[in-house]
């Protein structure tokens, strides 16, 4: 197309954009990105498994088993919902297993502070189970809502 002289060429307006503008909207697509991912992959084939040190340092201070193998131990159950875990504070005896069950509609864990046990992500309707082999208080928290707290006192 020819311009006359004087006449200005029109752009279509994608170069005009000023940076701050483009670096928002690839901040905003990639945590849009993010979040399906997070919801498709990791949410709905039900969270990730413990990546915290090697079984035999695990071993240490609990191990993740099954509700069916317990000798004369205690489950206890822990409540996930409303962003809240009920009761906050349980008190159990060594070798006695917790439970935490999800009804929340999102997905949450239950992480030791100091990273010594992981449930890994619970979805709705999901539980993980861990069992306690040495005494001692063990605050944890939720990971991805870290306002979530408990604490799990063995004896």
């Amino acid at each position: 197309m020819k311009y006359m002289e004087g006449e200005e060429k029109k752009s279509s307006g994608y170069g005009k954009r000023p940076l701050w503008q483009w670096i928002l909207i690839y901040l905003v697509v990639g945590g849009v990105v993010y979040g399906l991912v997070y919801y498709f992959v990791i949410a709905k084939k039900g969270g990730y498994t413990n990546t915290y040190g090697t079984p035999e340092q695990n071993q240490n201070s609990y191990q993740q088993t099954n509700p069916t193998s317990s000798d004369q131990a205690v489950e206890s159950t822990v409540t996930i919902a409303n962003y809240s875990y009920s009761p906050a504070t349980l008190t159990i005896k060594v070798g006695d297993t917790v439970t935490w069950t999800n009804q929340d509609s999102v997905g949450h864990t239950a992480t030791a502070d100091d990273n010594s046990f992981d449930t890994g992500i619970l979805t709705k309707g999901k539980s993980g189970t861990i069992t306690f082999n040495k005494a001692g208080t063990y605050p944890y928290h939720c990971t991805p809502h870290p306002v979530m707290k408990g604490t799990i006192i063995v004896e």
